[in-house]
C-alpha cells in the first residue's frame, strides 16, 4: 500500500467519524425540539410577549428586543440540552463542517440530506424574524379569540 492510499483511507475514517458525529448532534437537536420543555419554553415566551405585536408591516424597534431575547432563551436552552445530552461531542468543530447551500461536496451526501430536511427547516424558522413575528401575531389572534369565546360564555343577571 502506498502512502497516498493509506491518506486517503485516513481522509475516509475522519469523514466518516465526523458525519456520524454530525448526524449524532442532529438527532439530539431533532430530540430536543421535539421535547414537551421546549414546547413549553417556546410558547411560554411568545404567550407572555405577544400583546406588543401589532398586525402591520412597519416593525417596531421594541420588536427586535423581544426578537433578541428569543434568541437568547432559544439557542441557550438547546446549547444547555446538548451540552447536557452529548457532553463529549465538539459542536462547534461540528458545526464548521455542516455544508452550505453554495457547497457541492460528494463526501457529505448523508449529512446534507438531513441538513435540508425538517429539523435543518425548524432552526431556520427559530432564527427568522418574520417567521417569529407571523408567530407572534399567531398567538396574539389566537388569545383573543379565547378570551373571546370566554365573554360568549358569560351571562350576567341581576340578582334583584
Amino acid at each position: 500500500m502506498d502512502e497516498g492510499e493509506e491518506e486517503g483511507e485516513v481522509l475516509a475514517a475522519d469523514t466518516s467519524q465526523l458525519s456520524l458525529q454530525l448526524d449524532t448532534l442532529i438527532g439530539h437537536v431533532e430530540d430536543i425540539i421535539l421535547d414537551d420543555e421546549f414546547f413549553r419554553l417556546r410558547e411560554g415566551f411568545l404567550h407572555n410577549h405577544c400583546q406588543l405585536f401589532e398586525d402591520q408591516e412597519e416593525n417596531k424597534l421594541e420588536y427586535m428586543e423581544v426578537y433578541k431575547e428569543y434568541l437568547q432563551v432559544i439557542e441557550g436552552h438547546l446549547e444547555m440540552e446538548l451540552e447536557r445530552r452529548a457532553p463529549d461531542l465538539q459542536i462547534s468543530t461540528l458545526l464548521q463542517t455542516l455544508p452550505t447551500s453554495s457547497s457541492s461536496s460528494s463526501s457529505s451526501s448523508s449529512s446534507s440530506s438531513v441538513c435540508e430536511g425538517e429539523v435543518f427547516e425548524m432552526l431556520l424558522t427559530l432564527s427568522d424574524f418574520a417567521a417569529f413575528k407571523k408567530d407572534m401575531l399567531e398567538m396574539k389572534k389566537s388569545e383573543e379569540n379565547d378570551t373571546s369565546k370566554l365573554t360568549d360564555l358569560l351571562q350576567v343577571t341581576s340578582l334583584k
